[in-house]
């Protein structure tokens, strides 16, 4: 699946729900505890990085019945974002299955070569609406110190750059209509956001 995706920062948690109620429903309430892993290569991949990067994610999905928790494996080979807030969305080829056994992945993981490069932890409420693409979804999401952001992701089962490029200006659209200007796009990697804050403190 190609994922297509935008984030901004939100400054004020109340009033986008208001939006968001207005014209999506309202799906779940998850918390993400993200690891990252990194196989360092001798020469650059074509998105310019030095290492292939692959992510486990425990999800607790809480539930009338108690917390359900889901830990998935994920591996993305992400297009690099514009430093134009108004060109920065994400287009990733994304693969992603559950795992039942965390600590045998993370052994493989490690006798591969693999090192851990750094933690992310989400609290998000999720929201859903549809296009004429599919099913958007609208995360609000607390990143640990980091803040307030709205993802608007759309999955595509193709990668032809004239849908791709559609999706991108509905994606636009609804951060429009969720009373988010475009000058609020975080054209960073959250990634490289908690790198950027580590290094300053």
């Amino acid at each position: 699946m190609t994922e297509i995706e935008i984030k901004a920062h939100v400054y004020d948690r109340d009033t986008l729900l208001k939006k968001l109620r207005e014209f999506a429903a309202y799906s779940q309430t998850v918390e993400r505890y993200d690891t990252y892993y990194h196989l360092y290569t001798e020469n650059a991949l074509p998105n310019g990085k030095p290492y292939i990067s692959c992510r486990i994610r425990k999800e607790l999905n809480k539930t009338a019945e108690g917390v359900r928790e889901t830990v998935f494996l994920t591996y993305k080979k992400k297009e690099s974002l514009s430093s134009d807030p108004k060109k920065a969305v994400e287009v990733n080829d994304e693969k992603e299955t559950v795992i039942s056994c965390t600590e045998a992945v993370i052994s493989l993981l490690s006798d591969i070569g693999f090192k851990e490069a750094h933690r992310k932890t989400k609290k998000v409420m999720d929201f859903t609406t549809e296009t004429e693409f599919g099913t958007a979804t609208l995360e609000l999401c607390n990143v640990e110190k980091l803040g307030d952001f709205l993802e608007i992701e759309i999955l595509s089962e193709s990668s032809d750059e004239k849908i791709v490029e559609s999706i991108k200006t509905e994606l636009k659209k609804l951060l429009e209509k969720s009373g988010i200007p475009e000058s609020q796009i975080e054209p960073k990697y959250y990634t490289q956001m908690l790198r950027e804050l580590a290094e300053k403190t």
